[in-house]
């Protein structure tokens, strides 16, 4: 998807950076606001968090948000089955166990909020959002299209696992519900 940068022209400031985060030079101590939508765990702890810091001024803030959805809890065979679909595509592909999946905690959230102290943040915050989400098979799909770690999947794989998803939330009544916990974390430079 290309930016029109046409709608920013009344801001004279505006720029737009293409390119992983990590590699991209910033200058020291120029930002007031960093945020992060569902990106920030992707960069490596020590490389993000020094980054961020030293492109704050002095009381600038970071603000980084995470979602954590937890697959329709209410529908049990459902998730058992897509359980299992993950098993045989998912985790045999990386060679990885099955992961509990579980409920995002507020002890996470600090727990994760407090790891900017580490980086010399301080005044650190936390807050926790909730959201359900409802899809159709199909919309499901296209929403796992959009995650990184699926789409690295051998494309040949991916389609079959892809398919598997789909048939099982379609012979469970065709909807999956999505339990979403946002989190918004905080934290000044100072």
């Amino acid at each position: 998807m290309k930016l029109d940068k046409s709608k920013f022209n009344e801001y004279q400031k505006f720029s737009v950076i293409t390119g992983k985060f990590e590699d991209t030079v910033f200058e020291d101590n120029t930002f007031d606001l960093v945020f992060s939508a569902t990106a920030f765990h992707w960069v490596p702890e020590k490389i993000g968090y020094e980054k961020v810091f030293s492109m704050l001024k002095n009381g600038g803030a970071f603000a980084r948000f995470a979602n954590h959805p937890y697959r329709d809890k209410e529908n049990v065979e459902l998730s058992q089955e897509i359980d299992k679909i993950y098993d045989l595509y998912y985790n045999k592909y990386y060679n990885k166990e099955r992961e509990t999946i579980s409920g995002y905690t507020e002890q996470q959230a600090k727990e994760i909020a407090m790891i900017a102290s580490k980086y010399g943040f301080s005044d650190i915050r936390y807050e926790l959002f909730y959201r359900e989400r409802v899809f159709s098979a199909n919309e499901y799909i296209e929403l796992l299209g959009t995650y990184s770690n699926h789409i690295a999947i051998e494309e040949s794989i991916r389609t079959e696992f892809f398919a598997k998803i789909k048939e099982a939330i379609n012979n469970h009544g065709g909807i999956i519900k999505i339990h979403d916990t946002i989190d918004l974390q905080l934290a000044r430079k100072c």
